[in-house]
C-alpha cells in the first residue's frame, strides 16, 4: 500500500506546482499590459478637439489667448493636430498694435507664447463662421474640402468642444457680423449621435451667460459647463500692461492652473476640475449641466478622457516586450511617465502624482499603477488559497491511505 502514498504526495505536488504556475503567469508581462490597458472608465478609442475662437479684432486679444491655452494644453496632453480643428481670427499675432510680434500670451509673465512655432489654425480669418462650425460638426462639407478641415469622429470618438467670445442668451457672436443660437449646436449634436460620430462630448462655452449655449441640447452623453448663469457677466483675470489690453479670462486662467498639475497619465477627474472653478476665483457661477450626461460618469470621468490622447495596444506574449524595448520589467515601469512644462514627473515608487481638488485645497493623491497592482495581488492570493487548501485536502487523503493500509 505504500504505492498509494507516494501516489498522493505526488498529487499534492503537481497540484501545488499548478497553483504556483497560475500565480506566475499572473504577473508576467503580457498579462500585467493587459490589466493595465484594462483600466480605466471609458470605453472610447480617439479624443478629438473643436477649439473656437468666435471674437476677432485687437481689443478680444484675450479670447485668442483662451482659445491657444486650450490648445497647447491639449496638445501637451497627446492630442495630435490631425485631431483638432482649430478656428481662430488669427488677426492679433501680426497686428501692427502688438509689441510683441508673432506672439500671444495668456499672462503677463509671458513665459510662454502661445503661437509659437508649432501652431496649425484649419479655419482663419473670415472662414470662422457659425455655417462653417456646424459643417465641421455635422461632417456635411462642400466638395473638395481637405481631410485638415474635417472633424473624422466616429461612434468611439470622444470630442471636447470648446468656444469663446461675446455672447448672450442662448446666443453667441462671431466676429460681431453672424449668430450661432443654442438650438443650432443642439440640432447639429443629435445629427453626430443620429450618424454615430461621437462617444461623449464635453461642451465648454467661455462668454457672458455662457450656460445658455447649453440650453437646448437634447441629445445623451453630452456633459456641458459655462463659464457664467444666465444674467452674469464672464470676466477677465488680469491686464497686461505691456500689450494694453487684458489677456486672459478668468475661466481659462483657473482651468490651466489645475491643467498645468495634469500630466497624460493622470488619474484627475473631471469632476475636480470643476470644483476649483469657485464663484471667488471667476465671479459667476460655473456649474456643470448633467441632465443628458451619465451621473456616475459625471463624477468618474477623467480629464483625459477628453483631453487627453488614447493609445490602443494589443499585448504581445512572451519575448516580445524585450525586443521592443518596452521595459515591463517591475512594478514600477507601470508608472506615471513626464508629462510637459508644469507637469508632475511620474515616481518610481508608486508613480503617484498631486493634484490640488476642491475648494479647501486638499491634496488628491492617485497612484497610477493601482489598477494592475491590485489585480495581479489579488490574483495571486487566490491562487495561494487554492493551493493551500488542496494541499491540505490532498495530504488528508494521504494520511487516511497510508493508515487504511498499514
Amino acid at each position: 500500500m505504500r504505492g498509494w502514498t507516494v501516489l498522493a504526495l505526488v498529487l499534492v505536488a503537481l497540484v501545488a506546482g499548478a497553483a504556483a504556475s497560475d500565480a506566475g503567469a499572473a504577473n508576467t508581462p503580457a498579462r500585467r499590459a493587459e490589466v493595465f490597458f484594462e483600466g480605466g472608465s471609458s470605453n472610447h478609442t480617439s479624443n478629438w478637439a473643436v477649439l473656437v475662437d468666435a471674437s476677432r479684432y485687437w481689443f478680444n486679444y484675450r479670447h485668442i489667448a483662451n482659445t491657444l491655452s486650450l490648445y497647447r494644453t491639449v496638445k501637451r496632453l497627446g492630442i495630435p493636430d490631425s485631431n483638432i480643428i482649430l478656428m481662430l481670427a488669427d488677426d492679433v499675432s501680426c497686428s501692427p498694435r502688438n509689441s510683441f510680434p508673432a506672439s500671444v500670451f495668456g499672462n503677463a509673465n509671458h513665459r510662454a507664447n502661445l503661437y509659437g512655432d508649432n501652431i496649425e489654425v484649419d479655419y482663419r480669418g473670415y472662414e470662422v463662421t457659425p455655417e462653417n462650425l456646424l459643417r465641421v460638426l455635422t461632417d456635411r462639407h462642400l466638395p473638395g474640402t481637405p481631410r485638415s478641415k474635417r472633424l473624422l469622429t466616429d461612434a468611439g470618438s470622444n470630442v471636447f468642444l470648446y468656444i469663446t467670445g461675446h455672447g448672450g442668451d442662448e446666443f453667441m457672436k462671431f466676429q460681431d457680423q453672424t449668430e450661432l443660437m443654442s438650438k443650432d449646436i443642439a440640432d447639429a449634436l443629435e445629427q453626430m449621435r443620429e450618424k454615430n460620430r461621437y462617444n461623449e462630448v464635453l461642451f465648454i462655452a467661455e462668454t457672458c451667460q455662457a450656460a445658455t449655449l447649453a440650453a437646448q441640447f437634447y441629445s445623451p452623453g453630452v456633459l456641458a459647463i459655462g463659464s457664467s448663469e444666465k444674467g452674469e457677466n464672464s470676466y477677465s483675470h488680469h491686464l497686461d500692461r505691456s500689450i494694453g489690453l487684458s489677456v486672459i479670462d478668468r475661466f481659462t486662467y483657473w482651468t490651466l492652473e489645475f491643467m498645468e498639475r495634469v500630466n497624460p497619465h493622470s488619474a484627475a477627474t473631471i469632476a475636480q476640475w470643476f470644483s476649483t472653478l469657485t464663484y471667488q476665483k471667476l465671479h459667476s457661477n460655473a456649474r456643470p449641466q448633467t441632465r443628458h450626461f451619465e451621473l456616475t460618469r459625471a463624477n468618474d470621468a477623467k480629464v483625459t478622457d477628453f483631453l487627453g490622447h488614447v493609445s490602443k495596444a494589443q499585448p504581445m506574449a512572451g519575448p516580445g516586450y524585450v525586443g521592443l524595448g518596452l521595459g515591463f520589467t517591475s512594478d514600477t515601469d507601470v508608472g506615471g511617465g513626464a508629462g510637459d512644462e508644469g507637469s508632475r514627473e511620474g515616481s518610481s515608487e508608486g508613480a503617484c502624482e498631486e493634484i490640488k481638488g476642491g475648494e479647501a485645497g486638499e491634496i488628491v493623491r492617485r497612484s497610477i499603477d493601482v489598477g494592475w497592482v491590485t489585480a495581479t495581488g489579488q490574483r495571486r492570493g487566490d491562487a495561494s488559497v487554492f493551493a493551500g487548501v488542496s494541499c491540505v485536502l490532498l495530504a488528508g487523503v494521504a494520511t487516511w491511505v497510508s493508515a487504511k493500509a498499514y
